[in-house]
């Protein structure tokens, strides 16, 4: 029996910040509906969601994935090497932020979601 030809990956779009603030506005309105948890109780969350992530204890993420992209934002920010360059004034500093905000808009959306897991009982406290 022949295996299914995997499906191609998907395409990326590149980070701006039309595509930041549609991130933004969809993590809005997901904090918005019913049920779901507030941004507060996802601020609250996400040092413990990053603690369950570093000891294996939350399956939705792996280690290497979470430190693996705040690494990349760090070294995306420090670095001298950008879009735009930092030493133009607001402008350079602007792609900065949209990558800062990029990472923290994933970072509340994965929250959300070991909020959910949580309250699922799926966690023995």
């Amino acid at each position: 029996m022949k295996k299914a030809a995997p499906l191609p990956a998907a395409k990326r779009r590149p980070l701006d910040r039309m595509s930041v603030g549609r991130s933004a506005w969809g993590l809005y309105r997901e904090t918005r509906r019913p049920g779901a948890p507030g941004l507060i109780r996802r601020l609250v969350a996400a040092p413990l969601l990053v603690k369950d992530v570093t000891f294996g204890r939350y399956p939705g993420l792996r280690p290497g994935r979470l430190y693996g992209f705040l690494l990349l934002t760090a070294v995306y920010v420090v670095s001298p090497i950008d879009a735009i360059p930092d030493f133009i004034p607001v402008i350079g500093w602007g792609d900065d932020t949209l990558v800062v905000l990029w990472f923290m808009n994933g970072l509340m959306r994965e929250s959300g979601r070991y909020v959910e897991w949580r309250r699922a009982g799926c966690l023995a406290a």
